[in-house]
């Protein structure tokens, strides 16, 4: 029996973006310290100020990454599915957890002891550079999301729109075109981040535009080009000048509210 739970373990590490690279005799000497663990809906797994113990491997379910604001709402920096790791910096900076981790559905996941995965590194040297490349495109991704934050609403909207798509880390997206995400306007609001109302209103001003559909909780993308379009106007429009390649009204495109 114990067999088969490694094996499961070994299976579900091999999915997971951090360990798929390390190979399955090192992945056993992972399974053999992991622990199952099943958290319910809306459980706090890690609270900010925190000193980071374990790695969590998600098997399924997922987990919300969030920073409470000043205003108190909280800014939601990613939301997890299974196979995302998490915590991952506590293997290298002893430093406490900066964010909250809460599962936003019933979750499955693996625990892994920081010390466990450490000592691993300690015999095998050469997994660095498995490692490496994970650090750097989550390097890549912040600075990326910081780089959104200088950026209007309408911007910020339509880069967190086409983030989602290309990530969904376990949020309902359709693949058929045109592709439909499942998402209600709070949880919109704070990943951009922007307040509810703001976020709304921008909403309906591309609908009204036939940029996207939004009804009950499901946004529709009908005009692909014109909200890359927006997405990209930040970029473009810094330091020379730019036209999008699809004529645009006079009042403007996107929506006229300031962050």
């Amino acid at each position: 029996m114990r067999d088969l739970e490694n094996d499961f373990v070994v299976n579900q590490l091999a999915r997971a973006t951090m360990f798929r690279r390390f190979g399955r005799a090192i992945l056993t000497e992972i399974a053999e310290t992991a622990a199952y663990r099943r958290f319910g809906k809306n459980t706090t797994v890690i609270y900010q100020g925190d000193t980071p113990t374990h790695v969590y491997v998600i098997v399924r379910g997922r987990v919300r990454l969030s920073l409470p604001l000043s205003d108190g709402r909280d800014f939601i920096f990613s939301d997890l599915g299974p196979g995302d790791v998490f915590d991952l910096s506590s293997l290298f900076i002893a430093q406490d957890s900066r964010m909250n981790a809460v599962s936003i559905s019933e979750s499955h996941m693996l625990q892994i002891g920081v010390t466990s995965v450490v000592s691993l590194f300690d015999r095998h040297t050469d997994l660095a550079l498995n490692v490496v490349p994970v650090f750097c495109q989550a390097m890549l991704d912040a600075q990326e999301r910081i780089i959104d934050g200088t950026a209007g609403l309408p911007m910020r909207l339509a880069t967190t729109l086409f983030r989602i798509m290309k990530d969904p880390h376990g949020i309902e997206v359709s693949e058929d075109e045109p592709q439909t995400i499942h998402l209600s306007q709070t949880d919109l609001a704070a990943m951009v981040p922007a307040s509810r109302e703001k976020v709304n209103r921008c909403l309906r001003d591309w609908q009204r535009r036939q940029i996207i559909q939004y009804d009950h909780g499901f946004l529709t993308i009908l005009n692909r080009d014109y909200l890359k379009s927006i997405a990209l106007g930040r970029r473009n429009t810094i330091g020379f000048g730019w036209m999008p390649k699809a004529p645009l009204r006079q009042e403007g495109f996107g929506c006229r509210i300031s962050p």
